[in-house]
């Protein structure tokens, strides 16, 4: 049976608002595309369940204002709000008390004078969003996009296509086994709700006919003649060059240079693939322990009058998170869990909600704490030691065998005003082998490390649903992933560095060794197979690899 018509004049009027809505939260956000001025409004034709309905869709994307050949070229974060009708809520979530949330992927058409290419840009999340109402719903989705790269000159142009979503619908809430335990300390049989989603439903999208779909475009210069890489000499008359390190300042672009007014026939536009993991379950490990109550915020008022709960059911999930551990002194920085390399990435696994303390009525707390265990590959790492010479290592973190669980922390509940705030602390070893100075050997021995964990301590927020929209920036569940951060990391002195009675300790130190470094991941969504999301053997599903985090 299909689903009720909405007027096409009331979709307009819809996508137009929603734009505005996108254009308010988000000041200046598209501010740096060429060739846009504010969101991109469309109206997508999109198959539900229950029939085919219009369906208003707002983009916010901004883009560098020039490329350069045979250079990626990186579109910024993607905000996309899409505007589901009442009519297909309720059809997919039949609970009042229900939530909606959602993936996505949408596919960009990318044009430089003659040449295209599809680009898809998959792992737009929108987190979940309660149903209760009578008017539509806005999911609005947001991530991360990969980068493309053009063989020559002329503008390159990026245009909204086809668009594939995963709607999840929450359950209504329903009593979490387990014993509740209040603030005097009594036991009850009262226990918190715990919304379970349910397994998602595809719907694609495909734009309407005759609509300006220009996201953006990337005007790319005429190469420079000067020989890439080309200095003045060094003192010694030879030429002297510096090597990129990820993280680090972006080369500089070629100038001074001619814009084409398009590109040749044989220009290629080479699209960045998504990386395949290959996986489709969490292989049984499920973390088991305690919590470290040291992270716990057992001191804060509203927590201490929450009524707290420690199941006793398992809820084993999984995730890849990939990105960027930058050191200050450095300046520069390693990929962390890179799939690109021979050892590939390792998954996150997490217990989920092993302990909850909930505050229904105000003033209203929520806190959901999981239990996680990571062991990362090994990393390869450049940088450039005192600023001028060269030096790559092997990096390898290893959980601390005192604390080898990750404590994961979540507060607020976007069924309310408040921040959603996830906090993921740990303790990991540091160890450097097979450093090489300028490509010299530097033999450190087998035990050159940190001498003490360094304490991680990495922040999701979710913020959209807030009256203001919160930061702009893609938001962070522990289920549907997005962006981690810690700022202000501390990587402690160094021991057992040198061999043969030499002693590289305080070189190391000097050189790594203080506070100011970051680490920022970027996390797929979560393989829960408890609640049949993110991962599906039968169906071909794979768990997510993310894109590396771009800020």
């Amino acid at each position: 049976m299909r689903g009720a018509q909405v007027p096409r004049r009331t979709v307009r009027l819809a996508a137009i608002a929603a734009a505005a809505l996108l254009a308010g939260l988000l000041p200046g956000a598209g501010s740096a595309a060429v060739g846009r001025d504010g969101p991109l409004a469309m109206v997508y034709k999109c198959a539900f369940p229950g029939g085919d309905q219009p369906v208003p869709v707002s983009l916010v994307q901004s883009f560098p204002e020039t490329g350069a050949v045979d250079k990626p070229i990186q579109p910024g974060d993607l905000t996309m709000a899409v505007t589901v009708p009442r009519a297909a809520v309720d059809g997919l979530v039949p609970d009042v008390a229900g939530t909606l949330a959602g993936t996505g992927t949408l596919t960009t058409r990318v044009k430089q004078g003659t040449s295209a290419a599809d680009a898809p840009w998959p792992g737009l999340r929108a987190p979940a969003v309660p149903v209760a109402g009578k008017d539509d719903l806005v999911l609005t989705f947001q991530g991360e996009v990969p980068p493309v790269t053009v063989t020559a000159a002329g503008e390159v142009s990026f245009g909204a296509g086809d668009l594939a979503l995963e709607l999840t619908a929450g359950k209504a809430a329903a009593a979490a086994p387990g014993t509740a335990v209040t603030p005097s300390g009594a036991a009850t049989t009262a226990a918190p709700a715990v919304p379970v989603p349910s397994a998602p439903v595809k719907v694609a999208c495909s734009p309407e006919a005759g609509q300006n779909a220009l996201l953006g475009a990337v005007p790319v210069a005429v190469p420079d003649p000067t020989p890439s890489g080309s200095t003045s000499p060094s003192a010694s008359g030879s030429p002297s060059t510096t090597p990129s390190t990820p993280g680090g300042p972006a080369a500089s672009p070629p100038g001074p240079a001619k814009v084409a007014p398009g590109a040749p026939h044989n220009s290629t536009i080479k699209v960045e693939p998504p990386v395949h993991s290959g996986k489709y379950d969490c292989d049984g490990v499920l973390p088991k322990g305690k919590l470290d109550f040291d992270h716990i915020p057992l001191a804060d008022e509203k927590a201490a009058n929450a009524t707290v709960t420690e199941t006793d059911f398992d809820l084993g999930s999984c995730a890849y998170a990939i990105g960027y551990s930058n050191v200050h002194k450095l300046d520069g920085a390693a990929v962390i869990n890179d799939p690109h390399t021979a050892r590939g990435s390792s998954l996150t696994y997490i217990n989920m909600n092993v302990r909850m303390a909930v505050q229904p009525e105000p003033p209203q707390y929520y806190e959901f704490d999981s239990l996680g265990s990571m062991t990362l590959p090994v990393a390869d790492s450049t940088f450039l030691t005192y600023g001028f010479m060269p030096t790559t290592a092997k990096m390898a973190l290893t959980p601390d065998p005192k604390k080898p669980l990750l404590t994961i922390v979540t507060t607020g509940t976007n069924f309310v005003e408040q921040n959603v705030i996830t906090t993921i602390h740990g303790y990991q070893w540091l160890r450097l082998y097979d450093v090489r100075i300028n490509g010299t050997p530097l033999d450190v021995g087998p035990n050159c490390r940190t001498r003490k964990p360094i304490e991680l301590a990495l922040v999701g927020l979710q913020d959209a649903h807030m009256p203001n929209g919160g930061d702009g920036k893609p938001d962070y569940t522990i289920l549907d992933g997005g962006p981690l951060h810690q700022e202000n990391l501390t990587i402690p002195a160094f021991t057992g560095c040198g061999t043969h009675g030499e002693n590289l300790d305080a070189l190391f130190t000097s050189a790594v060794s203080g506070p100011g470094n970051s680490l920022n991941l970027n996390q797929g969504t979560l393989c829960a197979p408890w609640a049949g999301l993110g991962c599906d053997a039968a169906a071909g599903t794979e768990i997510q690899i993310p894109p590396l985090p771009h800020r």
